[in-house]
Parts: structure tokens; sequence; C-alpha cells
């Protein structure tokens, strides 16, 4: 019986996979007019099986992979100014954040610490809500302190425009508060305060990015104001920038200058999930006279 080009020979035990591999190492190049049954015979199985064997040594790495990069989050590095830095569609982002504020002799205000922990979820890849409970801790000038629950903030920041490469991007936002401090201890206020603004953001030679953020707060209880944020964030390497940051709050009080604070920090992911960030700055003008911050975030 004649066989085919393509068609095994039958009675012929099937070679093992050290004899197919000498057979294609020795005619492979002596008679190419052998190559086609050569390839069909010894070789295809040969490849099939090794790529077999290759593919299920390599999934465990392949959907690991996969789940890394679905829970890596992008947390915010600027205090003062919003960033085109994002959890993704469905991943939760939370930290923890302690801020302090140590004001001027001669203003009214108490000094003042909150401690907010805060939990961010990505409704969309461009769009993001964010809760943050504080706690609150004042210092009064009387001697006698208070502390408590302070007023929750919930915010929405929506990217509605990012470049291929990333910058410029536009991030509208909006903020309001929940009055849930107590007001005659100076932890809250009664009624819930809005805060809208636009987010600009750019780069300078693909290693400084830089945030321009106008908001126009509207106080229940006082005359509402402008806050204009300026960030600049430089990346020394792919986990660690450092970030100067400067913040005009219009005064809203004739007796109280306008608030210019001046900040100074940097921010490090200690792990593709975990970021710590720490930043420390004064006023220029206004009742704030020293300013710090620190606190982490972690992206699940």
């Amino acid at each position: 019986m004649k066989h085919g080009p393509l068609e095994p020979i039958k009675g012929v035990m099937e070679p093992s996979l050290d004899q197919k591999d000498e057979f294609a190492t020795n005619f492979y190049w002596q008679d190419p007019i052998l190559l086609p049954n050569v390839y069909t015979i010894y070789l295809n199985p040969l490849l099939s099986e090794i790529d077999m064997f290759q593919l299920k040594r390599l999934l465990p790495f392949i959907f690991s992979g996969m789940f890394l990069s679905a829970v890596y989050a992008d947390s915010q590095r600027t205090n003062f100014s919003v960033e085109n830095q994002f959890p993704r569609w469905e991943q939760i982002e939370t930290g923890l954040d302690y801020t302090g504020y140590e004001l001027d002799d001669d203003s009214f205000l108490p000094d003042r610490s909150v401690t907010s922990l805060y939990l961010r979820y990505g409704l969309l890849d461009n769009l993001s809500v964010q809760l943050d409970v504080p706690f609150v801790g004042l210092d009064l000038p009387n001697g006698n302190d208070e502390s408590g629950i302070g007023d929750l903030k919930v915010a929405f920041q929506l990217r509605t425009f990012e470049d291929i490469f990333g910058y410029p991007y536009f991030i509208p936002h909006v903020s309001f508060t929940i009055p849930t401090g107590d007001e005659d201890k100076g932890l809250g206020v009664d009624g819930t305060e809005v805060q809208i603004g636009m987010s600009y953001g750019s780069t300078i030679n693909d290693s400084i990015n830089w945030v321009l953020d106008v908001s126009y707060r509207i106080n229940p209880e006082e005359e509402n104001q402008f806050v204009i944020g300026h960030s600049y964030v430089w990346s020394i390497s792919e986990d660690f920038a450092l970030v100067t940051e400067l913040l005009y709050e219009e005064a809203i009080d004739e007796a109280e200058d306008s608030q210019v604070l001046v900040a100074g920090g940097f921010s490090y992911d200690w792990t593709e999930s975990l970021q710590l960030d720490a930043s420390v700055g004064g006023g220029i003008t206004g009742p704030i006279n020293v300013y710090g911050e620190a606190g982490f975030s972690y992206s699940f």
C-alpha cells in the first residue's frame, strides 16, 4: 500500500520524543524534500506537546499577573488639588490621613487637627466617589480641648478629557458635607457645605507634573469663597516623587486675611498597592502658621 505524503507509516512503533528530536536534527537540513513529512510526522506532535507543557506551567503566572494588574490603583499624591490618579473600575482605595494646623497667636480660631479615614471607589475608570470620615481635635484658647467626629464629606471626581499620553487633562469635581459634627463644640457646621471645582493638569519634560485647581466653596453659615490649589509632582523614580504645593483660600471674615499656604513633601509607593505621603509647610498670609500632613493609602 502506498502512503500519502501526510500519512504516518502504519505498523511502525511511534518514536519517542528524543528520537523525534534526533531525526529532525539529522535530516532537517540534509533533505529539504522530506521537510513537510518530517514536520508533520515528527516535529508537529513534538511542538504540540512542548507548547501544552509550557502553557500549563505558565498559566499560574498569567492569571496572577492579570490579578495584580487588576488590583493596582493610582492614589492621589497632592493635597491641595485633584490629580489624575484614579482607582480602576470597581476597585477600592482606602487610607488614613492626619493633618495638623497651628494658628497664629492673634487668630481667634483654635489650633486644629483632623484624622480622617477615607474610602474611594472607582465607579468607572474615569469616575470615582470618595467618603471621608474625620475625627477632629480642637485646642481652644481657654485651655479646654474638644474632640469628636466631624462632618462627613462625599466627593465625586470625573476625568472628562485626557490626552493619549496622559497630559493634559481636565477633572471637574464636586463635594458636599453631611453635618454630623457637633456644631456647639466647633466640630462641624449647621448645614451642608458644597464645593465645585475644575482641575487642569499638564507636564514639564515628562518628569514634573503640575496641577491647577480652581474651586468655589458654598458655605451654609458664612460668605462663599474661592479656593485655588497649585501643585507640582517631580517623579524622581517610578516609586518616589517630591511634591510642592500652594494653596489660596479667600477670607470669609473681615478680621482675617486670605490664607496663602505653601507646603512640600514626598509620595512613596512602598508596594504597588501601598502608598505613603507626608508634607510640611507654613502660611505666608492668613491665620495658619504651621501645617503638617502624613498618611497612607492602600488599593485593592
